[in-house]
């Protein structure tokens, strides 16, 4: 996903952004359909491991810690709106 070309020129300005969190991820198969759906909908989202689990899934494939998504808050009730309808 290209944030710049979907963010726009705010990707200069990182403090214009606000990041909340949009859910926790407890495995890959779960993560991988909440980014699915948020790409397919263009809404740009930033994964967060949690504890040592960026290292974990570099050597392992995945993590037992958990990732945190996080949207844009202007895009937070879109976000949420399209992944209640599967979770």
């Amino acid at each position: 996903m290209d944030l710049k070309k979907i963010w726009g020129d705010n990707m200069s300005n990182k403090e214009d952004l606000e990041l909340v969190l949009l859910k926790m991820a407890n495995n890959k198969f779960e993560l991988d359909i909440i980014t699915g759906l948020l790409e397919d909908n263009q809404i740009p989202y930033i994964i967060q491991d949690k504890a040592s689990g960026g290292y974990m899934k570099i050597i392992a494939g995945s993590s037992i810690f958990g990732s945190d998504i996080l949207v844009e808050k202007s895009q937070y009730k879109e976000a949420m709106e399209l992944i209640s309808r599967i979770l």
